[in-house]
């Protein structure tokens, strides 16, 4: 291996080591759920855009019905009364109303099902983001006992818990025996 490597190498785990130090977990992991309301908030945006355009498809659809139920009674009545270039008028009329139709169904089955594959991935992400929430709390707890923790062992020794010297027993022997003396 090169020393060039070697030291690239060297070079890259330091600055790697470094980054590691510097970066507050915490922040970090408070912008990853901010990072995940707001992919929530743009797909539910989505969502209610798509549910508005179907709704808009859906009133064009009623319209062009109303229209095509008035071309068929025209269509009727020129029949009826011999007016062969009105009543090819209103069949060209009627078959573009068709089409019409047919593309308004195809649009309408088109969002439907971008709805139905967004609206499950939005759920997934809902629950993702609750269990993520609900893990960052506890890290946040047990972060926020370790420094607890920290703090108090820094007042505190740790061997002062733990063990108990021979003068303190010894002392407090003489306390007993004052005690029980003064009280005769």
């Amino acid at each position: 291996m090169g020393i060039m490597t070697r030291f690239t190498r060297l070079f890259k785990a330091d600055i790697h080591g470094v980054m590691d130090q510097i970066e507050n977990k915490g922040l970090i992991l408070k912008q990853c759920l901010r990072e995940m309301e707001e992919s929530l908030a743009k797909k539910q945006g989505q969502l209610n855009q798509l549910k508005t355009a179907l709704d808009e498809i859906r009133n064009e659809t009623r319209q062009l019905d109303r229209e095509r139920e008035k071309i068929e009674l025209d269509l009727t009545t020129a029949i009826e009364k011999d007016k062969d270039d009105i009543a090819r008028l209103l069949i060209k009329k009627r078959m573009k109303t068709d089409q019409q139709l047919d593309t308004a169904a195809r649009n309408a089955e088109s969002i439907e099902n971008r709805m139905t594959v967004l609206s499950e991935n939005t759920e997934a992400q809902k629950h993702q983001y609750a269990e993520m929430q609900l893990r960052s709390e506890i890290w946040f707890q047990k972060s926020e006992h370790r420094k607890w923790e920290d703090y108090s062992s820094d007042m505190i020794p740790k061997a002062s818990w733990n063990s108990i010297s021979d003068e303190e027993v010894e002392l407090e022997l003489i306390k007993r025996k004052d005690a029980i003396q003064g009280g005769l």
